[in-house]
């Protein structure tokens, strides 16, 4: 079958004579003629690969190599910048939007060619070597409006909840180079997995070396750690390469779960777009509801679908002038799917004794509603 290439130029005649060329060459060849219709093309045709000019109207090739990379539909389709722009920082902006090769205008067309059979080369052993096998799992991605409301505790319960109520297999990855939490309450002593895989390619990365950084805790629960040490936070730029560990976490297990800390990071944007579910934390504060009520709008305006996003309230002190569940319902305009009370002791027992809390008190008021938000997300995943 014909190599299929969208070339995305807003010139005629460049679409008109080099898709003509590519033509002889055997490829089957779509057109687009602007960066929206080349989105929306890309969706539909599913291309092997393509050509993208930089000097569009409206929306430029940078901004739609982005969006192609932030789709999961797109993501992994190579882009080759084919455009009239010379200067050493637009080829860097194109490799930062995404593009795979960078080509400039005018080209002979036997360099043009030599660079489209050297990158769907590259892509095929890639999509060969890293594409992973067998069911998607069901991934959730947990995060908040702002740091402190115990999205990693709650990560963490969760994730071993699932595993002990439902006896699948689960998986929790901390997405926070450098502010892990994770290990301290568990006591682990160097927790070197996430380093490890943000300092590969994404082209590098497959079930194969995930597995590798992988702790197995004395529940069952798998784990992909981040470190603590501030120096670390420099992995956080590492955007590629997060969406890759992503997809490939998703067929690793039945359920991932991700620790994905607070505010919507670059990372965060690029990473929910892979979850199934998004769980954001809220206080019973008015400070915390109105970042949190901005949060969830910004998850809406960047295209995920109201229904994804589920909302729980932790109130984490025995103080009279928290608001009830009720008043936060009614300041947030959404609903509260489950409620976590105050247990301070609790938590204290579980920090100090490196264990999780539905561990440490099986049968606890909070290791219930940890089980209910468990219980929610399984019958969600069977929708």
């Amino acid at each position: 079958m014909a190599e299929k290439i969208l070339l995305v130029d807003d010139d005629r005649d460049t679409l008109r004579l080099v898709g003509l060329m590519l033509q002889r060459q055997g490829y089957e060849v779509r057109a687009a003629s602007n960066g929206l219709q080349a989105l929306s093309m890309a969706q539909v045709e599913k291309p092997d690969l393509i050509l993208l000019d930089v000097m569009m109207p409206e929306m430029d090739g940078y901004e739609v190599a982005r969006r192609l990379r932030a789709d999961p539909a797109t993501t992994e389709v190579p882009i080759i910048m084919f455009t009239a722009k010379t200067q050493v920082d637009d080829k860097v902006a194109g490799f930062e939007a995404g593009a795979d090769d960078y080509l400039t205008k005018p080209t002979q067309p036997r360099e043009l060619f030599a660079h489209m059979r050297a990158v769907l080369t590259r892509s095929t052993k890639k999509g060969a070597a890293n594409s992973p096998t067998g069911e998607r799992g069901y991934m959730v991605g947990v995060l908040a409006a702002r740091g402190g409301l115990g999205v990693t505790t709650l990560t963490l319960n969760l994730g071993i909840s699932l595993r002990d109520s439902y006896d699948k297999e689960v998986i929790v990855a901390e997405f926070r180079p450098g502010q892990g939490s994770m290990s301290l309450e568990l006591g682990y002593q160097k927790p070197e997995g996430l380093n490890h895989l943000l300092q590969k390619k994404p082209t590098e990365i497959g079930t194969s070396e995930i597995e590798d950084e992988l702790t197995t805790h004395d529940s069952g629960l798998r784990l992909l750690l981040a470190s603590h040490q501030p120096h670390d936070s420099q992995y956080i730029s590492a955007i590629a390469t997060f969406e890759a560990i992503a997809h490939q976490l998703a067929y690793m297990a039945r359920y991932i779960i991700l620790d994905l800390g607070p505010s919507l990071t670059p990372v965060n944007d690029k990473v929910i777009k892979l979850c199934d579910e998004i769980i954001v934390i809220v206080e019973p504060v008015p400070q915390s509801i109105i970042h949190t009520k901005a949060l969830i709008q910004d998850l809406i305006s960047s295209g995920i679908g109201e229904g994804r996003i589920t909302q729980v309230l932790v109130s984490r002190n025995r103080s009279g002038v928290q608001l009830s569940w009720s008043q936060v319902q009614e300041q947030l305009g959404r609903t509260i799917a489950v409620i976590f009370t105050p247990a301070p002791e609790l938590a204290y027992q579980a920090s100090t004794h490196n264990l999780p809390i539905v561990l440490q008190q099986p049968d606890s008021l909070t290791s219930q509603q940890f089980g209910k938000l468990a219980e929610r997300i399984t019958q969600r995943n069977r929708q």
